[in-house]
This record gives structure tokens, sequence and C-alpha cells, in this order.
């Protein structure tokens, strides 16, 4: 059974599941990116059950995105491991829901504003960075292989940044079923720097997040900036893999949803 599917994210402005499934439904889309941010996600807000429910009777997959203030790193241990255990909590609701994947940002860590620089800390103490994140990742990915659940780490603009790029590098190494979610709005918001990234790991991409940039603004409608929509839905079904469509407003989906079908890409034509 093939991937390949449109889906959106969670849309902040309407109240819940059951009113995103509509559009979701309505769009013809396969996916819903449940976000963390918002309290109505979280697993202590939404029953594993409802979900179940949902999925059974919409025919939608649903995955998670964690919360964007998780530090799986942090120099302070309580913090580092509050973060990890929020991760493991979620990892094990999703196994409880069927949620197959759950997305995660890596932190960059914090700067000190210097005269000349930013001083990012992480830079500065590569080597602890680097083992507090093998620390908190070993007891994430033991939880994720138990409970059946895909970690994806995406970019977010964070990619570019070379202690971070070690840090990703170090993890995929580590371990096997890892995956990375490309970011293809954010990347282009950071003139291609990220890319790299995704051509040398090209093979564990497990999930792409699309918008549009217009070298200023990011999730844009598709098609009014500079990303290659075509060609990153060329990308997600050689990958068979999943791709969001990562606008933040019910027009905005229905309109890049439009323009897709407009062009012969739309939800329709993912199925053939």
């Amino acid at each position: 059974m093939s991937r390949f599917v449109l889906g959106m994210p969670t849309m902040a402005e309407l109240p819940d599941l059951e009113s995103n499934v509509e559009l979701a439904r309505g769009l013809g889309l396969g996916l819903v990116e449940l976000n963390m941010n918002l309290p109505q996600y979280c697993p202590q807000g939404l029953p594993a059950e409802r979900l179940r429910q949902a999925a059974d009777v919409s025919g939608l997959t649903f995955t998670l995105h964690l919360p964007e203030e998780i530090d799986l790193a942090s120099f302070q241990p309580a913090i580092r491991q509050g973060n990890l255990a929020c991760c493991i909590e979620a990892i094990r609701w999703c196994g409880q829901a069927r949620i197959a994947l759950a997305n995660l940002h890596l932190a960059a860590g914090v700067y000190f504003t210097l005269p000349d620089r930013r001083m990012w800390l992480y830079e500065e103490h590569l080597p602890t960075f680097i083992e507090n994140l093998r620390v908190s990742f070993a007891a994430l990915m033991a939880a994720a292989q138990e409970n059946g659940v895909t970690v994806c780490l995406e970019n977010a603009g964070r990619f570019q940044m070379k202690h971070v790029q070690q840090a990703v590098g170090h993890l995929l190494g580590v371990h096997p079923d890892l995956r990375l979610t490309w970011d293809v709005g954010h990347d282009a918001a950071a003139g291609w720097l990220e890319r790299p990234v995704f051509e040398k790991h090209r093979g564990r991409i497990g999930h792409l997040h699309l918008h549009d940039c217009d070298g200023r603004e990011s999730h844009r409608v598709l098609f009014t900036g500079n990303v290659d929509v075509a060609a990153t839905l060329d990308l997600a079904r050689a990958l068979d893999t999943a791709v969001v469509i990562e606008v933040k407003t019910p027009a905005s989906l229905t309109e890049s949803v439009r323009r897709l079908d407009e062009r012969g890409l739309g939800p329709q034509a993912s199925r053939k």
C-alpha cells in the first residue's frame, strides 16, 4: 500500500479534531498532522480511543507534531528530563492511538549576542550537546520502537547550522530507524542551505512539509513563491512518503488544493 498521500496540519482557527477531519475530507486529503502546541491535541486532552474511532470513520491517517519548545539537549538536567518525559508520553500515546509517525524539531539552543557575532552555546559546548542528545535519543528511540512509531527530525531552518548538522549526522548514524522531515518551505526561506543535508541522507527522508516562500514570508499558498511544488511532489512519490501542505488557515489550504487540482497535482491525482 502506498504511503504517498497529501495532508494538512491542524488549523489553529478550528476548534477540535472533528472540524479538522471535516475540512480534510472535504478537500479530498488523506492525512491530518496533529500539533501538540495546541492543547486540544495533547495526549491528556485527546483520548486515544477517540482518535482511533475518527481514523476508522473518516479513513484518514494521523501523524503527530511534538511541541516546538522541546529541547532534548538542555544543559539543565531537570529541563532535559522533563522534555524527554513529554516526548515518551506522546510516543506511547501514539502507539495507543495508531499514530505511526511523530515529527520533532531539533533545538539549536540558546545564543549570546557578542559585539561581533552570535555565540551559539551548543556549538561552543559541542561534546556536551552531542552527549546529551545521545542519552536522550537512546531512551526516545527505544520507546518509539516499542510502540511502532517512526520519529522524524525536521529542519525548520536549523539544518544549515554546523552544530545541528553534526548532531543530525551523529543521530542518524546511531539510530537506523530515525528519519528526517524535509520542510521545503523553511529550506527555501534559508536560501536552500539545508538542502545538502537531505541530499546526503535522501534515503532517510520519511516525511515532507510543503508550503511556499517568497524569500521573506513562509507558509504561503502554493504557487505564490519560489518553491518547485511539482518537483517536491515528484520526490515524495519517489520516496513513497506523505506530504503535509503546511499552510496555516482553512482559506489558504483550500486555495492551495485548488491550485494543485488546476495543475493535475491535487488529491485525486495523488491516488492514481
